[in-house]
């Protein structure tokens, strides 16, 4: 651990080294009047824990402790939506690939239950609404597989965790084929699941947003011949930079939870995402290729980033003045900060706040 510890901090130095984009002043001006508390907003970037094959469940506690004693009332994922994924499974000329990649078939539920994508989401919306202090196990099985048929498995997991083990069974409707899909106990890890719907479930909510977007994607139909391999030799000299191969040994040498926080705390401290952002969608743009792959890749990257905050906008103005989570992967995190500081009600929570000591 103390390795892994020394080699945390050396990263976050090399991080802290390069000076956090130019803020610019949203149209309201800096802190515009507004009617209540302003809405409180951490934007978490996270590793991608799938690539993470050797760190273990049990590692996240310390992190997730934090962010529950931070006591969340909204979090959202990147994840597409139920009824995005049901708009790329209609229109497969366009998005068949991206829906394959992207999206867990939610059809075998919708069979179950003989419903649709959008009559589930419309009926677990429907419960969400009439939804009791004190909810039976009966009607959380039963919505929870309604947001299974609907696409939204991250709150299908929220409603699974909330329920005693004991009652974690196929009734109600919940189906043995649902009780594969919630147990993720022989799973990989995955920050939706194992971090954002796990803070949720312990901090009493019923429910998370899914807000990835990946409808710009037929923005690649119009990629020059020769992109992939462009993009190709890109990534493997991003890999090779200095500041990616310290990363990669600090969370090489992670062992255990004290780790994983102490990863944590790095890669949101400020200017952390610099260097990396810097040499990939940076180095995009001022790729002078005559085809311009740069300035396509780098175009769909602000656009998917744009929809996913507005996505995030959208969620949270039901709930003004709650404190707000969004997982990430930590390439999103300085347009996420950029963009919610433009927001007139939003004050963006510095993460060392909620992950220090």
């Amino acid at each position: 651990m103390r390795k892994a510890a020394v080699l945390l901090l050396s990263v976050a130095a090399l991080f802290a080294s390069a000076s956090a984009s130019a803020q610019y002043a949203p149209p309201l001006g800096e802190d515009p009047p507004v009617g209540g508390p302003r809405t409180q907003m951490l934007n978490l970037g996270s590793a991608h824990l799938s690539g993470h094959k050797e760190w273990q469940r049990a590692w996240l506690a310390p992190l997730n402790a934090k962010l529950v004693a931070w006591r969340p009332q909204v979090v959202t994922v990147e994840a597409l939506s139920g009824a995005q994924c049901e708009l790329m499974r209609l229109v497969p000329q366009r998005y068949a690939e991206m829906y394959d990649f992207r999206c867990p078939d939610s059809t075998g539920f919708q069979r179950a239950l003989k419903t649709t994508q959008a009559e589930a989401e419309r009926d677990a919306a429907a419960m969400l609404d009439a939804w009791p202090a004190s909810p039976t196990p009966a009607q959380r099985r039963r919505l929870a597989m309604l947001l299974l048929a609907a696409g939204d498995r991250p709150s299908a997991q929220v409603q699974w965790l909330r329920l005693a083990e004991p009652e974690r069974v196929a009734e109600d409707g919940l189906t043995k084929e649902a009780l594969e899909v919630l147990d993720r106990s022989q799973r990989a890890l995955d920050e939706s699941y194992d971090i954002a719907a796990a803070v949720a479930a312990a901090s009493g909510l019923e429910r998370i947003h899914s807000v990835d977007d990946h409808t710009a994607v037929v923005l690649g139909e119009a990629y020059p011949e020769g992109f992939e391999d462009w993009q190709r030799a890109r990534f493997a000299d991003i890999r090779a930079m200095p500041h990616a191969e310290a990363r990669d040994a600090a969370w090489a040498a992670i062992d255990d939870g004290d780790g994983v926080l102490a990863a944590y705390r790095a890669m949101n401290a400020p200017g952390a995402q610099d260097l990396q952002v810097q040499a990939d969608f940076g180095g995009a743009f001022a790729d002078q290729a005559p085809e311009r792959f740069g300035r396509y890749y780098g175009g769909w990257w602000e656009t998917r980033n744009l929809r996913m905050v507005a996505n995030i906008r959208e969620a949270i103005t039901p709930h003004p003045g709650a404190r707000v989570l969004n997982v990430v992967g930590a390439s999103h995190k300085p347009w996420y900060d950029q963009w919610a500081r433009q927001m007139a009600d939003v004050e963006v929570v510095d993460a060392r706040e909620v992950l220090g000591d």
